[in-house]
């Protein structure tokens, strides 16, 4: 016999905002204790307490299930991963923690495209997720998303691709500064001589071989040896420098 179709029953009706609010401090509160296991050592109880948390809703329980799917939470006493590796389940939980607003989750989901692991590869989803990473304040997307448009860096993508996803994101010196002086004002190190090439070189701003020369010495004080070999060549051989920059590309 024929199936006869019926009214819809109502949709149920939402929970109330109180009851949201209590589910949220329950799940931060179970993420909070998982936390607090992995400071002790019991990474094992700790990663059970992210997967319950998670489930909950918590954005910070996905995101650290995402690494310990990813292998990156440690080893147990037979040096082996404390779950297996699972590079699918690892992009699953950086989603849904990214989607929830988690920063460096966005980091994690964009290397995530950007290497095809566990995900299609796809070098727009990955700068996307990059630049979300860096809006959310995240030191080493605004960095990523820096090396992504810098002019003097390889392609992000394939360069020749037929597919749209794996085409390489187009340079932009100008947003790159942009981007790198974000990371900078950040903390991030690296961005520091990846910004004084820039204004090195003219690349996207105007050259500025002063400021370059003291964003490479603040970024020696921080232990980033690239910036010695800058220091260094930008003394002894100024004429040459901005050509090795130049076809770093290249190489």
């Amino acid at each position: 016999p024929r199936l006869v179709a019926t009214a819809a029953a109502p949709p149920p009706s939402p929970p109330p905002p109180a009851a949201n609010e209590r589910a949220e401090a329950d799940a931060e509160q179970a993420f909070e204790q998982a936390l607090a296991q992995m400071d002790a050592g019991r990474v094992g109880d700790a990663i059970d307490g992210f997967a319950s948390a998670a489930r909950a809703g918590s954005a910070g329980a996905n995101f650290f299930l995402g690494l310990a799917y990813d292998g990156l939470l440690g080893e147990n006493a037979l040096g082996e991963p404390h779950v297996e590796v699972d590079p699918s389940a690892a992009a699953r939980c950086y989603q849904r923690a990214a989607e929830a607003g988690h920063a460096e989750a966005m980091l994690n989901l964009s290397l995530c495209f950007r290497n095809g692991e566990g995900v299609d590869r796809s070098a727009r989803a990955a700068f996307q997720w990059t630049e979300r990473g860096a809006a959310a304040g995240c030191e080493r997307s605004m960095f990523n998303a820096g090396v992504a448009l810098d002019p003097l860096h390889p392609p992000w993508g394939s360069p020749g691709a037929a597919e749209a996803e794996l085409q390489p994101i187009s340079k932009d010196g100008k947003r790159a500064a942009g981007y790198y002086r974000d990371a900078v004002d950040a903390g991030h190190a690296k961005a520091m001589v990846n910004l004084g090439i820039l204004l090195y070189t003219g690349t996207g701003v105007e050259k500025d071989a002063a400021a370059a020369a003291e964003l490479w010495r603040a970024a020696l004080e921080e232990g980033v040896q690239q910036a010695d070999f800058c220091l260094k060549n930008m003394e002894e051989r100024p004429g040459e420098l901005t050509n090795m920059f130049e076809n770093h590309q290249q190489s």
